[in-house]
This record gives C-alpha cells, sequence and structure tokens, in this order.
C-alpha cells in the first residue's frame, strides 16, 4: 500500500490523539513503521496494515493509501503482448 500523504497521516493522528506507539499497539506494527511513514521516510507499507491504519484512525477507506500495482516487464513485449 503507497500512503498518499504524510501530512493527512499525520492530521488523523493528532486529531484522534494517536502516538507513533499506541497506533503502532492498535496494527501490531513497529513504532518506528509509523513514525517513518509519519514523516515521509517511508510512504509504502504491507497490504494489510494501511487498512488497518485506516481502521484504527477512523478513516474512511482508500484516503491515506492507495493500493501499490507492480508491473513485471518480464511478462510482455513492447507491444504489451504476451511473451512468446
Amino acid at each position: 500500500m503507497r500512503l498518499i500523504s504524510p501530512q493527512v497521516l499525520s492530521q488523523y493522528m493528532e486529531f484522534r490523539d494517536e502516538t507513533n506507539r499506541s497506533l503502532a499497539a492498535k496494527v501490531g506494527r513497529s513504532p518506528s513503521l509509523i513514525a517513518h511513514l509519519r514523516r515521509g521516510a517511508r510512504n509504502y507499507c504491507d497490504p494489510k496494515v494501511g487498512p488497518r491504519i485506516e481502521k484504527a484512525l477512523n478513516a474512511p477507506p482508500g484516503s491515506l493509501f492507495l493500493p501499490e500495482v507492480i508491473v513485471d516487464s518480464t511478462l510482455g513485449n513492447r507491444n504489451g503482448l504476451p511473451a512468446a
């Protein structure tokens, strides 16, 4: 999951009176992960963690994190067709 905005995450946390440690405990991750997301040092997390953070902060789904789409260029050729 890709974090949309570290600033918005921080604002949600402040509004909900969550610290890095308290939010980390609610989502089952380390406080350092939350801190890295919050200050923008990291902008991605495990696909299960983003929705947990949104739920813990009572944020609408998809308001803080977007799914990360990984494209494997080895699966096709330049024409966009499957490799032979």
